[in-house]
């Protein structure tokens, strides 16, 4: 929802659309008046498409659908009652714009049991909300924004440190620079910290807050420095962020310090490991947290296929503060490696796709199918399946079927996504979710799981990247 300061001077053109709808608007707010209790988040998207609007709130690492509304002229309306936590939620919608249309374009916002009118218009980056009476989301806003300048003002002066170009003096002019922004950044967060200690916005802002690192030391210094101190200011000690997508970026931030490309994979593992155990270290005893991250942690080591770093998790940190079901799914899985492997074969199956029609896997009859299970929610998914459809209608020279099996706990979702890329592989929705037979016949627990099948259902290849996909095909292209 970060715009740039060009953005907000088309924001002004939108205030015209505003007030074609303020009868509209006046009319359906009295109704609200006779409650006293919910809250109204509404307004307008200038290029919203006929069809639904749909609101979304955040838990954990995904988005859920918690209301909708049918709309032919971009207006929206929503109430929430007070049992709606604070949180980051979405707007998701249709849009329109030159007579090209976009599916699951969406907007974010801080609810925060305020009435609040927002006014979507379109930008150069895409929707940009417009808030007409949210205090919050404007100091929300404000944080972002600066947050964008910042990140681009540090990475210029982070490439004059250790530029070969530089002399001394320039060096020095560096680091003072590099110095200076990071104590303004700090000083601008104790400010609005100070002026609005209530907000949920705060909360995120304070979330993000880091140790102030000297430009004169060296790379590794900085690395090292950062793996050690990266929680000090702002562990992962508050419940009620786990309705903002928060603590899943600073996860995977700080992991990324552990990351080396020149690792093996048991060595990269053994980093990881090391992380993790600190990342535990700097998460409040509070159950629901420490649920969370491990159960977000698993979940990712699954997808990079490190078995190393989930058996530690499970051994160490998966106790009674997860939830049952997961703790079951993840041991499952663990124990499901030892059937799932390459040359094994695969669980025959029956499934119905979105047309109706059953598919047998054994009866498909091709040299070759993939097996895909995956979610909307799953931002991997979203990134892969693109390439792999164009893959399958272009490139496909070797017999190979698809099977895609969403398990979306929003039909939404899946279906606004499945239309957008009219799909003509074999698409399942399976309503059960995780808890369906396929998923637990395979052992899956997180998207994307691929497995790359023979017509005797064989397991030739467990890819997890599309890149790892093409690798498997190649050895098998004629």
């Amino acid at each position: 929802m970060a715009i740039t300061l060009t953005q907000r001077l088309d924001l002004l053109i939108s205030r015209l659309v505003k007030q074609q709808l303020l009868i509209f608007f006046f009319l359906l707010t009295g109704a609200s008046c006779l409650s006293g209790q919910a809250s109204v988040v509404k307004g307008t998207i200038e290029y919203a498409g006929e069809g639904q609007i749909y609101l979304a709130s955040y838990y954990g690492d995904r988005f859920r659908i918690i209301d909708s509304i049918e709309t032919s002229s971009g207006a929206f309306y929503f109430m929430l009652s007070g049992e709606e936590p604070a949180g980051i939620y979405r707007i998701v919608f249709s849009e329109v714009y030159q007579g090209i249309r976009s599916e699951s374009r969406f907007i974010e916002f801080i609810y925060n049991r305020e009435d609040i009118e927002i006014f979507v218009t379109s930008g150069r980056n895409g929707p940009v909300p417009y808030f007409e009476n949210s205090i919050e989301n404007e100091v929300y806003l404000e944080f972002m924004l600066f947050e964008l300048a910042y990140e681009d003002q540090l990475m210029k002066v982070y490439d004059k440190l250790y530029s070969t170009e530089s002399d001394h003096s320039d060096h020095v002019l560096a680091v003072r620079r590099y110095d200076e922004l990071q104590h303004r950044r700090t000083r601008f967060m104790d400010s609005l910290s100070a002026i609005h200690p209530g907000f949920y916005a705060i909360r995120i802002m304070n979330a993000f807050r880091a140790p102030v690192i000297p430009g004169s030391m060296s790379h590794k210094e900085r690395i090292d420095t950062l793996k050690s101190c990266f929680f000090d200011h702002a562990p992962i000690d508050d419940p009620l962020l786990l309705y903002a997508p928060v603590y899943t970026f600073k996860l995977i931030d700080y992991l990324s310090l552990f990351r080396v490309d020149s690792l093996s994979m048991d060595q990269q593992e053994e980093q990881f490991i090391e992380a993790v155990d600190r990342i535990m270290d700097n998460v409040s005893p509070d159950p629901e947290l420490r649920s969370f991250v491990v159960e977000f942690l698993l979940e990712g080591f699954e997808l990079l296929g490190m078995e190393q770093v989930q058996v530690h998790l499970a051994d160490y940190y998966l106790d009674e503060s997860c939830e049952a079901d997961i703790v079951e799914l993840v041991l499952s899985r663990m124990e499901g490696y030892k059937t799932m492997t390459e040359g094994q074969k695969a669980p025959d199956f029956v499934i119905r796709d979105i047309n109706g029609k059953n598919h047998q896997l054994s009866h498909l009859g091709n040299r070759y199918v993939l097996v895909m299970f995956w979610a909307s929610t799953c931002e991997h998914c979203r990134e892969m399946i693109p390439d792999l459809h164009e893959w399958y209608l272009h490139e496909n020279n070797i017999g190979l079927e698809v099977i895609t099996i969403s398990i979306d706990t929003s039909v939404a979702f899946f279906e606004a996504f499945v239309s957008e890329l009219d799909l003509q592989w074999i698409t399942v929705y399976d309503p059960r979710g995780w808890n369906g037979r396929v998923p637990g016949d395979y052992f899956v627990y997180a998207t994307p799981s691929l497995f790359l099948l023979d017509r005797d259902r064989t397991i030739l290849a467990r890819p997890y990247s599309y890149r790892q996909f093409l690798r498997a095909v190649k050895k098998r292209v004629p």
